[in-house]
C-alpha cells in the first residue's frame, strides 16, 4: 500500500466516490465524511428496490483511494427519514461536480467557525434600508505588528471627537492590548472583567457594565465617549479562564453564540454609533468567529510579503465566493497596505508590488467573474473603482506611533493624520445614508 498524506487521501477518496456514483444507479446519494482523526467513511442511501450492496462495491475502491485513511465503514441508510443520517446530509457541503448526489463532511476538533458558511451581518446597519443597529467593523491582520489596533484606536478617537459613542471590543484574546491602549485614565485603569469573563458568565445575568470601562478623557475623545471592553484582566487567573472559552459556532437550536449575545447586548443596552472589533491574528478561533460574516465591514491589514498574502488569501476566499455562490453578496471588506517604508524609492516599489498583488488576488478569489446586476455584489467591473475592496489605503510606518507612553500623547496624530484620516473616511463612507430624493 502506498502511503498517502491526509489531504491526498481525502481528495482521492472524493474522486473515487464521485466516479462510482456517476456510473451507478443503485445509490440515490452519498456523503463522504472525515472524522476528527481524518479517517474516511461513507454514508450511502440505496434506491428503493435495488439489491446491490453499496458496501461491497465501495469498500475496495475507497481502500485503494484513501489508503491508510480508509476506515472500512460504509453505512447504508435505507430510510430517508433516518435522523442521524439525515443530519449528516444537511450539515455537509455539496460536491461542486455532483451537488445533487454527493456531499462532503469534515469534522474538526476546534476552529469550527472557519468551516461554517459566511452568514449575513447580525443586523442591518446605517446605509441599508430600515437600519436596525450600528455598523460592526472588524479589524484583522494575518500577521501581527501591522498597526491594526492603532488604526482601530484612530477610528474610535476620531468618531468620538465628533461627539459619537463608540464601542470597542478586544477579541485579541491571546494577546490583548486595545483595552489598555484605550484605558479609562492616564494610569491605565481598565475594567476588572472583560470579553473572556462575559463569554463564560453570560447566563448569570451580570450587568453589562461590569465588562467595560468608559474612556471619557477629554484630551483623547473630546466631547464623545468610548466604551471599551477589554479581553480581561491579565493576571494569574486569565489563562485558566481563556482555556474555558468556547468559540465554536452554535447550532440552530442552541440559540445565539456568546459572541453574538455580547454584540446584541452592546447594541440594545449601549446604543453606540459604531461597534469596533479587534480580531486575533492568524487562523485563530477568535478570528474565525469574527470573519464569519457577522460584521458589516472587514478591514484587512497586509504587507507585500508572501507570508502576509498567503494568509490574506484564505480570508479573501472565505469572505468572497461562498456568499456569491449562495446568491448572497460577498462579505464586505477594505484592504490596508500597512507599514509602508519611509524611504521614498522603497515605498514606491512596495506600493507597486502590493497594488498588483491585491488586484490579482481579489480578481481570482473575491470578485464575481461575470457581471452581476445587483449593487450589493462586487464583480470584475469594479477593479478600477476607487473605493473597491482591493484599492488599498496606505498606512506608512510612523516612528511617533511606534512607541508612546500614553495614547493621549498621539491622539491628535491618530485623529487628524492624513493617512489615518483617509482610512477613517473610507470606512465611514461605506455607511453614508443615501440622500432623500
Amino acid at each position: 500500500m502506498t502511503y498517502k498524506h491526509m489531504d491526498e487521501a481525502w481528495r482521492d477518496a472524493g474522486a473515487s466516490l464521485r466516479e462510482w456514483l456517476e456510473g451507478n444507479d443503485s445509490v440515490a446519494r452519498a456523503v463522504l465524511t472525515a472524522d476528527l482523526f481524518g479517517m474516511v467513511r461513507v454514508i450511502a442511501w440505496k434506491k428503493p428496490g435495488t439489491r446491490e450492496d453499496p458496501a461491497a462495491a465501495l469498500d475496495p475502491r475507497l481502500k485503494d483511494a484513501a489508503g491508510g485513511w480508509w476506515s472500512g465503514d460504509v453505512w447504508v441508510a435505507k430510510d430517508e427519514k433516518d435522523p442521524l443520517h439525515a443530519m449528516a446530509w444537511k450539515e455537509a457541503r455539496p460536491d461542486e461536480h455532483l451537488p445533487d448526489r454527493m456531499r462532503l463532511l469534515e469534522r474538526h476538533r476546534n476552529r469550527g467557525a472557519w468551516f461554517t458558511d459566511v452568514r449575513e451581518p447580525l443586523w442591518r446597519a446605517r446605509g441599508d434600508e430600515d437600519p436596525q443597529g450600528p455598523p460592526i467593523i472588524v479589524f484583522y491582520s494575518f500577521k501581527g505588528g501591522l498597526g491594526r489596533s492603532t488604526a482601530l484606536a484612530s477610528f474610535a478617537i476620531q468618531r468620538a471627537r465628533l461627539g459619537e459613542r463608540v464601542a470597542v471590543v478586544d477579541f485579541d484574546l491571546d494577546a490583548p492590548g486595545i483595552g489598555v491602549l484605550l484605558a479609562s485614565d492616564e494610569d491605565g485603569t481598565t475594567s476588572p472583567w472583560g470579553v473572556v469573563d462575559y463569554l463564560l458568565e453570560q447566563r448569570q445575568l451580570i450587568p453589562l457594565s461590569d465588562y467595560y470601562h468608559p474612556c471619557r478623557r477629554a484630551k483623547v475623545v473630546g466631547k464623545g465617549e468610548l466604551l471599551v471592553f477589554p479581553a480581561g484582566q491579565l493576571d494569574a487567573a486569565y489563562p485558566g479562564k481563556l482555556a474555558r472559552v468556547d468559540l465554536e459556532p452554535s447550532r440552530e437550536h442552541d440559540g445565539p453564540s456568546g459572541v453574538q449575545a455580547l454584540l446584541d447586548a452592546i447594541r440594545t443596552e449601549l446604543d453606540p454609533q459604531w461597534v469596533l472589533l479587534d480580531a486575533r491574528t492568524g487562523l485563530s478561533e477568535p478570528a474565525g468567529a469574527l470573519l464569519s460574516g457577522l460584521g458589516h465591514l472587514h478591514v484587512l491589514f497586509g504587507t507585500p510579503s508572501e507570508q502576509s498574502w498567503l494568509g490574506l488569501r484564505v480570508v479573501i476566499q472565505r469572505l468572497g465566493p461562498r456568499g456569491a455562490a449562495r446568491d448572497l453578496p460577498q462579505a464586505d471588506c477594505l484592504l490596508v497596505h500597512a507599514m509602508v517604508p519611509a524611504d521614498a524609492e522603497t515605498a514606491k516599489r512596495a506600493r507597486a508590488s502590493f497594488e498588483t498583488r491585491a488586484r490579482d488576488e481579489f480578481s481570482e478569489h473575491y470578485y464575481a467573474d461575470v457581471p452581476v446586476e445587483d449593487d450589493r455584489f462586487w464583480d470584475l467591473r469594479d477593479l478600477d473603482t476607487a473605493d473597491a475592496p482591493h484599492a488599498a489605503v496606505l498606512l506608512s510606518y510612523d516612528l511617533k506611533l511606534a512607541h508612546f507612553r500614553d495614547v493621549a500623547d498621539v491622539a491628535d496624530i491618530l485623529a487628524e493624520g492624513n493617512e489615518h484620516t483617509r482610512l477613517i473616511e473610507r470606512i465611514a463612507g461605506r455607511f453614508e445614508e443615501a440622500p432623500d430624493e
